[in-house]
């Protein structure tokens, strides 16, 4: 992965990496990521697979009979693993292994928060950060630990103790994350399945949406954390962008001609700079909620096209997490605040 996509991904969730350090201070998930750059609405995911992972690349072995195979984890280390794990501990990448329909055997009570109560039943918090508690992870006898690419090397030796570890992108572009996941856990063929039907209901999406011309429309995605107002690389917000075809606003195109754009701190009366047909709004934190709550009295705010047409949406700070399950969500997230904002038929 290039360089503007780790300064995205020390970016994004700057809020949630206030909430998880004050819940844990030695570790913990930070920052969202962004991936590879806005792909054409009409691009199929289903079909993009050229028979590699993706970002962290899996190689997998040649003795398909054998009950281990050697990978090559995110950070470029070999690493001996079981064929087909069964007891995971996923203190990174927990909405891919969802989405695969295995879930794993612990991981970290913020990373689990963002997910339904469904998801998260029957999984085990072994931690607050996504570093984990030692002792705890020692406890459930996993036969394998996935970490964040982002750990420390001290942090990798310390758990391959217990089970083979291996790191999984930080961030990064989701599908190919999900396909990496999908080659650790032997559920390739899993993962492809799910990608169709995700990407059929897309297409249910963009049908149902047809008649709003949203291809032909602007939107701007922003959240307040930290006191601030941010915004991010498109990339960052798939479902928006690409599978209901919002288009960037002309500021935040030209922003993005920057190869290392990753994110932007906007001043309130920058905003009319980025003037959108439509504005999702994230509100990372309580602290920041007074500050969107105040920007709404404002002329600066009432003053934009969006605000003056009705057309911005307060969604759930889910939306930055990027990974595939919460992809799914989104589809169905953006839809409803569509038509709850009278907007659809």
């Amino acid at each position: 992965m290039n360089n503007r996509y780790w300064r995205s991904a020390l970016c994004v969730l700057l809020g949630i990496l206030l909430a998880l350090t004050t819940a844990c201070s030695s570790g913990n998930m930070s920052d969202a990521g962004e991936g590879q750059g806005q792909e054409s609405i009409g691009g199929s995911r289903a079909d993009s697979n050229d028979g590699q992972a993706g970002d962290g690349t899996v190689e997998r072995g040649e003795d398909v009979t054998a009950a281990t195979k050697m990978v090559t984890d995110a950070m470029g280390r070999e690493v001996e693993i079981p064929r087909d794990p069964q007891n995971v501990i996923a203190l990174w990448t927990v909405g891919e292994m969802l989405a695969l329909g295995q879930k794993p055997l612990g991981t970290s009570e913020n990373l689990l928060r963002f997910y339904s109560e469904e998801e998260r039943a029957g999984i085990a918090i072994v931690s607050n950060g996504t570093t984990g508690d030692y002792e705890k992870v020692l406890a459930m006898s996993p036969d394998l630990i996935m970490l964040s690419a982002r750990v420390t090397e001290e942090v990798i030796a310390q758990y391959s103790k217990i089970a083979p570890t291996v790191t999984t992108p930080f961030y990064g572009d989701p599908i190919e994350t999900f396909r990496t996941v999908a080659d650790l856990l032997n559920k390739s063929d899993e993962a492809e399945q799910w990608l169709a039907t995700y990407e059929a209901r897309v297409e249910e999406k963009r049908r149902k949406v047809a008649s709003l011309k949203l291809s032909e429309q602007s939107a701007l995605v922003i959240q307040f954390a930290l006191k601030n107002i941010y915004m991010y690389r498109s990339s960052t917000f798939p479902v928006i962008y690409q599978d209901y075809g919002f288009q960037l606003t002309a500021k935040q195109e030209e922003l993005e001609q920057a190869p290392d754009f990753g994110s932007y701190q906007l001043a309130e009366e920058a905003l009319p700079d980025f003037a959108a047909d439509h504005i999702f709004v994230i509100v990372n934190d309580d602290e920041s909620r007074p500050v969107y709550e105040e920007l709404m009295q404002r002329a600066v705010w009432s003053g934009l096209q969006a605000v003056r047409d009705g057309q911005v949406y307060l969604i759930d700070n889910r939306l930055s997490i990027n990974d595939v399950t919460t992809m799914d969500w989104a589809l169905d997230e953006v839809e409803r605040l569509l038509e709850s904002h009278g907007l659809m038929d």
